[in-house]
């Protein structure tokens, strides 16, 4: 199994993003207006003490979502259609931003309580327009997708599963695979 790792994926093709994104790894202050352009979404590294892997991907969900990735035994999308593509056209390139959302190297907690943990293996899973950068405001942390429906991702490949906690102005994750899993998951 050949796994993307976040600490070996490119910047941004981008120059004016890819200057901000040095200056984020070099700790130099930014601009407001860098900030903005940098990313809108916050992924985490690290909670309660967990160092996210930068050679998985990671997504939030919530409980009901979980149980039917369960129930189906793969993680699908909405429908048919959600594959992610990307295509030229007149010196550009666009994309149609479906597929399954993923992190690599870190989770973005705004998208549920369940956070679910599996190889970044490259025949699930790609980076999102850019490299995987725009959306992240770290980084070091790429958005990656995996297909929706044509070649979902197994249940099997789950290596944990986080429950999230709120409590007194601070996120807490704890380790609940054993808890939700059948005895028969995959460990890689």
């Amino acid at each position: 199994m050949e796994l993307y790792n976040a600490n070996e994926m490119p910047l941004s093709n981008n120059e004016e993003l890819k200057s901000i994104q040095m200056k984020v790894l070099q700790r130099q202050e930014l601009t407001l207006d860098e900030k903005i352009k940098l990313g809108k979404e916050h992924p985490f590294k690290e909670c309660s003490g967990y160092q996210f892997k930068p050679d998985h991907v990671y997504r939030a969900m919530n409980h009901m979502l979980f149980d039917i990735y369960k129930k189906m035994g793969k993680i699908i999308g909405i429908d048919a259609t959600d594959e992610y593509m990307e295509w030229e056209e007149n010196g550009r390139i666009y994309n149609n931003n479906k597929g399954v959302d993923w992190y690599l190297g870190g989770v973005c907690l705004k998208y549920g309580d369940i956070i679910i943990e599996c190889p970044a293996d490259k025949e699930y899973f790609q980076p999102a327009w850019d490299n995987g950068n725009g959306i992240s405001a770290d980084p070091t942390i790429k958005f990656m997708k995996s297909s929706g429906f044509k070649k979902p991702v197994p249940v099997s490949m789950i290596t944990r599963v986080f429950g999230v906690r709120y409590q007194q102005n601070c996120i807490a994750i704890e380790d609940i695979t054993s808890q939700v899993m059948n005895n028969n998951i995959k460990k890689y």
